[in-house]
């Protein structure tokens, strides 16, 4: 239907409605100019004409009703002073906006009188009015007396929830005609808010006092209703659930709790049931202990131990807000002067402002994409943010300071701006903001009264709402989203910078005294109290860091002044934010005349959000950048971290053997150094799949292995050395191309004279040589204070260390031949040639595979493999250790995966060739596809086996060092779970899900392995 905007369009488009109302009224105000005036300001003047007719139409006398707003006159001849234009416009404001109201006034057409009452209407401008007057009106409404410590209804069932719902919506009406009347609502929204809030504390405890005249007629029972979030704060919007929590007086014995929970669930009901008259809101009881499946109604002393001993630390934010809002007044007060304290002790503990900041992420990371530039309260810079800063402020800064302690966030920053803890521009800018967008929010949820904040994606929904926000100049959409978008923008910048900005200044100020209490923020101790609620250990330590690298006026210095508050903020979502701060310095230090480098952090914030990640969340790969700084380039684009091209590294490593020859091992390393960054910005910064980072790092060590081989053979062999071949075999995890960052190389050495005719000389010269060989090969792949190294181990050698390093064709053949054990078949299961010559390869691969693959197990081998895995359980595993927990050897876990895999491949690769792999995985897919073993025990192999996998290698990045169980220690535990995709506080989570998935794979070994049933 076609919207009005002009008083010919007015004319048009609604005179059957006009027509109407003159009919009805006997007025000719269908062509009375300042009538159309008056319509055509209104939001919606086509809407304000229906709506008028509407509920005129279900008046008994629609005369008298509307005689308020015309004064005595000739109705065809109107002059000038006969209409009462405040009055009209009051009316047509709310027709013209709200078709819920309208929709009320037609199911109670004598509600009209109250929009048109002559006498001011006071509840949003005389704040604190509303308290008394709203509860006073709506017990009435239900015949109780509010002089009453426990007020019991005389009106009761439908008939009183009728009344109470009536009483509300008519309350709502009047609150909704200052509202619009407002010549700026910004500077009333706070007065709207709190009149909200108390009309919901008066709707609550008007179905109080109809549930216990119905089922507590006597008043034995003393119960409070709490009121938290919105609704404890103060500042409820139209449309919102209410949420509350029910308290019952100690010592209250089963009867009274059953009446009680019967009192509670009848209040509910009351309020937001269907009915004749329509729900107010969903009373929302799910921030109660124990949520959804705790009990409804807890005593005080249960709600106490209850928060001594289990709540969460999202729970005491919750009671930031508490406020007794019905019922027993007294246990109301006991309530919040118990239960409030807790609050600002659990600020303190260890976590506790992470979890929150944890929480607020995962609220973000759940708004559909679709949503997102249209959300008010959710998105980037939006109602949260400004509520999330100010209550982070106060968490941290409320534990010394009483005074910003509050629930109400326009109250909060006014407290926070003028002790100091934030700018008093930017308390402005949050202020001013917050009650714009809360107009907005009002806006948007007044037409319909439906739970809504959504900006409009129609043009012509959002001129409406643009209409109804702005009372003078453009009524514009594009006023209206350039408004919101610029305070979005100004909130997004100061909630990202406000906890870390005064940090900064207090580090690089001469003096961090305080002077006044209005100095308060700006101090030293309030930095460092800040630096610490926000995980850093040692906030001394940081400010010093802060200090040289912000002092003077470098170049550097006033970039980083720019993007550190941002960076403080990312390093302290990560694990050790200190870690990251000094890492950050050293980087910086080192690049600091580069000026691509900050110009980079300047100008991308991907890279200076990736760098800090990197810095504060693994010491691996930060040891890694801090040799290669200039790599800290590749963040400004993922693709950059992408897996190169193996033909283009093949080359690569040709390229720098024709360069460097028998030099070129040390560049070698160099390359396998960068490479290896590569692979673990990508794993640390989620980048592709991890499954895929063993086979990544296998392949270049492969690369590395081989390349040095041939650089070591051209320096050491000589035209005099006889000809021969080497290969280099890889074992173990390497061989299976499953290594982690935590990985040693096993490997095993084989070589063969090319001249049969060798004499015994020359045959000990030979093996002396490939010995040398072998050993310069790992001395100088080995680590040093350089480039990373790869540390070779021959320790699965035939003998082991007592063996000869390197042995020939023929040696293996006759060690084989004759002393070779089940546990040496099942080794080189794992072997994997990686370098040297194909055909000695092919040659020594044909010399193993009899053994690994036998055509047949015989049952004393089969016991012998059983035999040394129990023994190795029991013998092996580090005295102390938590046999659930090591991710080797513990139950279920990687020893336990493994050895059931290489018993199935003993028994059946001979004759199945997908069996005849040296990976784990591919080989348990092959075995469940042969149906050697059935798919569900497969699966829960395989899943415990990369979970531990995993783990081992998350530990290792985060740490820079191995370990052997799953961690305990908090800080190591939620940075291995960040590492494997879990989000902030997801540490338990991991525990649980490596526990679960161990136990299972341990009961599919027990059976498939032991054969226990």
């Amino acid at each position: 239907m076609a919207r009005l905007t002009s008083r010919s369009a007015v004319s048009e488009s609604a005179a059957r409605f006009l027509a109407g109302i003159d009919e009805l009224l006997g007025l000719p105000l269908a062509v009375d100019s300042r009538f159309i005036d008056l319509l055509e300001a209104v939001p919606d003047p086509h809407a304000a004409a229906l709506g008028l007719l509407r509920v005129l139409e279900q008046a008994e006398d629609p005369v008298s009703v509307f005689a308020s707003a015309i004064r005595a006159g000739e109705a065809e001849n109107l002059a000038e002073d006969e209409l009462n234009r405040p009055l009209l416009a009051r009316l047509l404001g709310v027709l013209g906006t709200s078709e819920a109201m309208v929709d009320h006034l037609v199911r109670h057409p004598d509600s009209l009188a109250l929009l048109l009452d002559p006498a001011p209407f006071l509840m949003i401008s005389t704040p604190g009015a509303s308290v008394s007057a709203l509860r006073e009106s709506l017990l009435g409404a239900v015949g109780a007396d509010p002089g009453d410590p426990a007020p019991r209804a005389a009106r009761l069932g439908d008939e009183g929830i009728t009344a109470l719902r009536r009483a509300y919506r008519d309350a709502q009406l009047r609150l909704v005609a200052d509202d619009l009347a407002a010549e700026q609502p910004e500077e009333v929204v706070d007065q709207v808010m709190a009149v909200l809030s108390d009309l919901a504390a008066a709707a609550m405890d008007a179905a109080l006092a109809i549930a216990r005249s119905e089922i507590d007629a006597d008043a034995d029972v003393r119960m409070s209703v709490i009121a938290l979030g919105k609704t404890g704060a103060r500042e409820l919007n139209y449309v919102s659930d209410v949420d509350v929590v029910f308290v019952l007086a100690s010592g209250a014995d089963d009867r009274q709790r059953a009446k009680a929970t019967e009192m509670a669930q009848r209040m509910r009901a009351i309020l937001s049931d269907p009915g004749s008259e329509p729900a107010l809101w969903e009373v929302d009881t799910a921030l109660r202990p124990e949520g959804k499946a705790g009990a409804l109604v807890r005593t005080m002393s249960e709600f106490t131990r209850y928060y001594a001993d289990i709540a969460k630390n999202w729970e005491f934010q919750a009671l930031l807000k508490a406020r007794p809002v019905a019922g027993d007044a007294e246990l109301g007060r006991e309530y919040v002067e118990t239960l409030l304290p807790l609050v600002w002790e659990a600020a303190s503990r260890q976590g506790f402002i992470d979890g929150i900041r944890a929480m607020r992420r995962r609220v973000v990371d759940l708004i559909p994409a679709a949503e997102a530039p249209r959300q008010i309260k959710l998105g980037r810079g939006g109602l949260r943010d400004v509520e999330f800063s100010a209550q982070l402020l106060q968490l941290v800064h409320g534990r010394s300071d009483p005074d910003i302690r509050t629930p109400n966030t326009l109250l909060a920053l006014d407290a926070l701006g003028e002790h100091g803890y934030i700018g008093q521009q930017d308390a402005h800018v949050f202020s001013a903001a917050y009650r714009f967008m809360r107009v907005i929010e009002h806006r948007v949820q007044i037409p319909r009264m439906l739970r809504n904040a959504l900006i409009p994606d129609t043009d012509d929904r959002l001129r409406l709402l643009a209409r109804s926000v702005f009372r003078f100049g453009p009524r514009t959409a594009d006023r209206l989203e350039e408004a919101r978008k610029d305070y979005a923008k100004k909130v997004t910048r100061l909630h990202e910078q406000i906890f870390y900005r005064p940090i900064l200044e207090a580090a690089v100020g001469v003096h961090g005294a305080v002077v006044d209490a209005h100095s308060r923020g700006t101090s030293l101790q309030a930095a460092a109290d800040r630096l610490r609620a926000f995980g850093y250990v040692d906030p001394e330590g940081a400010l010093g860091h802060i200090k040289a690298l912000t002092s003077g006026m470098s170049r550097a210095a006033l970039v980083i002044r720019q993007v550190l508050p941002a960076l403080l903020d990312w390093f302290s979502e990560g694990v050790e934010p200190d870690a990251g701060l000094l890492a950050f310095r050293r980087l910086s230090e080192s690049l600091s005349s580069s000026g691509w480098f900050l110009k980079m952090l300047r100008d991308s914030g991907l890279a200076a959000k990736s760098v800090a990640e990197v810095l504060s969340l693994s010491r691996y790969a930060t040891e890694l950048l801090l040799r290669q700084p200039a790599a800290v380039a590749w963040l400004d684009d993922y693709e950059n971290l992408r897996a190169r091209d193996p033909q283009v590294l093949h080359a690569e490593v040709d390229g720098l053997l024709r360069r460097h020859g028998g030099r070129a091992v040390s560049r070698l390393r160099e390359t396998y150094s960068r490479e290896l960054l590569r692979i673990s910005l990508r794993d640390v910064l989620g980048i592709g799949e991890r499954a895929e980072v063993p086979g990544d790092l296998s392949r270049l060590m492969d690369l590395t292995v081989a390349g040095a081989l041939r650089a070591v053979r051209l320096d050491l062999d000589t035209p005099e050395t006889p000809d021969y071949d080497l290969a280099v075999i890889a074992m173990g995890r390497w061989g299976g191309k499953e290594i982690g960052y935590f990985s040693d190389a096993d490997a095993m050495y084989v070589y063969r004279p090319r001249e049969e005719s060798l004499d015994a000389e020359a045959k000990a010269a030979l093996s002396r040589h490939v010995t040398k060989v072998a050993l310069q090969l790992a001395s100088r792949l080995g680590s040093s204070e350089g480039a990373q190294g790869i540390e070779l181990d021959a320790d699965l050698r035939p003998e082991g260390k007592n063996g000869p390093l390197v042995r020939s064709l023929s040696s293996y053949q006759a060690y084989y031949a004759k002393w070779s054990q089940p546990w040496e078949a099942q080794a080189l299961l794992r072997a994997r040639p990686v370098a040297g010559d194909e055909a000695l390869i092919a040659d020594f691969t044909a010399l193993v595979d009899p053994l690994r693959y036998p055509a047949q197990m015989s049952s004393k081998a089969l016991t012998q493999v059983r035999t040394l895995k129990a023994r190795m359980e029991e013998e092996r595993l580090p005295r102390n250790a938590d046999k659930r927990r090591h991710l080797k050897l513990g139950r279920g876990s990687l020893s336990d995966v493994e050895w059931t895999v290489q018993l199935l491949q003993l028994q059946h690769a001979h004759r199945v060739a997908g069996l005849r792999t040296t990976s784990t995985l591919p080989a348990l897919r092959a075995a469940a596809a042969e149906d050697l073993i059935p798919s569900a025990d497969a699966e829960e192999l395989a899943a415990a086996w990369q979970l531990a996998t995993n783990v081992r290698s998350a530990v290792m990045l985060y740490k820079g060092r191995t370990t052997h169980s799953l961690p305990t220690e908090y800080s190591e535990l939620e940075a291995t779970a960040r590492l494997l995709g879990y989000p902030a506080g997801g540490g338990h989570d991991l525990e649980d899900d490596y526990l679960r998935a161990t136990r299972h794979a341990r009961t599919v070994m027990e059976h498939r392995f032991y054969g226990f049933d």
